[in-house]
């Protein structure tokens, strides 16, 4: 009998050791640490746990590499919720409203012509770290790269309830900030000692109903927004070229974000595709950040939008040559008063209600 519960004992401590080991194992999984084994001293059921136990573990393992490699090439997030969404769900997509940006590099073809293909792709992916950042921070999913252009969209869950547009708005701001920081680096970063290109980026935001969810072929899929809302955003990032603007928001992007930013509205128009009017923005800076000139600017700018639309030319050229004095290089001031000038040659009709009609992208 003492040989026996000697036996006994010896055979319990070592099955109570080997489940310690495992318990200990879980532990640190559950902590975070993936790279804890459990060694394997016997060939009975207490090695096969141990050989189990470490068999998921390289699982865990195998799928956290899986995450973190298409973490770079898809949003984290949404790697993260794929993972967790069964096969029968995988494809489903669904009607929310979200906030998309559309921005791209003033004359990127034109700079890209200058450099070689490893400063460009330097460029490109400097540009994109930074652009990534901001986007992330702020809560906004980065949907994908065309060229130099960059894609993005912010929709609940990833920016909760109604802050899509705020968010979207500052991570604009934010974007351009980091474009500017990122020009004393041009000279090294492209090998250039003269004739440094200068980089500028515009942006064009719009709010509104989109289908977000999985799309594509069983064998390649991406996850995206899709909807009017999408080309919005595209055209108005367009849109900048002819006001000479860096960031052009649509009406419901403005009006969401109103308590947070700061903008001036600069016309009524029909983009290029599209049959009814938007009131389109530009995003100024957030509240309390804006110089005081750059509001007076905007205030004298509002006016002369004001006697524009209601045909008194003479009013509305004034102000807007006000507004030249005040900031001699504005382009919507120099773009209204031209159309002016315009209007004098052949007034529109009473009917006018001040849209104007783009006619390029």
């Amino acid at each position: 009998m003492i040989v026996g519960l000697g036996l006994s004992a010896v055979g319990a401590k070592r099955l109570v050791r080997t489940l310690w080991r495992v318990v200990d194992g879980a532990k640190a999984i559950e902590a975070g640490d993936l790279t804890v084994t459990v060694p394997v001293t016997s060939r009975d059921e207490m090695g096969q746990l141990a050989e189990a136990f470490n068999s998921m573990a390289g699982q865990l393992r195998t799928k956290e590499r899986i995450k973190d490699t298409f973490g770079k090439y898809v949003d984290p997030r949404v790697v993260a919720q794929l993972i967790d969404t069964t096969k029968e769900n995988i494809d489903q997509a669904e009607r929310r409203i979200a906030t998309v940006l559309f921005s791209d590099l003033k004359g990127f073809t034109t700079i890209s012509e200058q450099l070689t293909a490893t400063a460009m792709v330097g460029l490109l992916n400097r540009y994109f770290t930074v652009v990534a950042e901001q986007i992330r921070a702020h809560n906004g999913i980065l949907e994908k790269y065309i060229g130099d252009a960059v894609v993005a969209f912010w929709v609940p869950p990833f920016a909760p309830g109604d802050t899509h547009a705020t968010s979207a708005c500052l991570a604009a701001l934010a974007h351009r900030d980091a474009v500017i920081a990122l020009r004393p680096e041009l000279p090294q970063l492209l090998g250039l000692r003269r004739n440094v290109p200068d980089l500028t980026v515009r942006m064009g935001l719009a709010t509104g109903e989109v289908v977000v969810g999985t799309v594509g072929a069983p064998t390649a899929k991406s996850f995206a927004v899709i909807g009017d809302t999408t080309n919005l955003a595209s055209r108005l990032e367009g849109v900048n070229k002819i006001y000479g603007t860096t960031i052009i928001v649509a009406e419901e992007t403005f009006r969401l974000a109103q308590n947070v930013i700061e903008a001036r509205e600069l016309d009524s128009v029909v983009v290029v595709g599209k049959s009814e009017p938007v009131r389109i923005f530009e995003l100024m800076g957030p509240v309390g950040t804006v110089e005081s000139g750059r509001l007076e600017l905007r205030d004298v700018y509002g006016t002369g939008l004001e006697a524009y639309r209601r045909q008194d030319w003479d009013a509305a050229e004034h102000r807007f040559s006000d507004c030249l004095r005040l900031c001699p290089d504005d382009g919507p001031s120099r773009v209204l008063r031209a159309r002016i000038e315009a209007f004098r040659a052949g007034a529109p009709g009473p009917d006018w209600n001040g849209v104007w009609y783009l006619g390029e992208k």
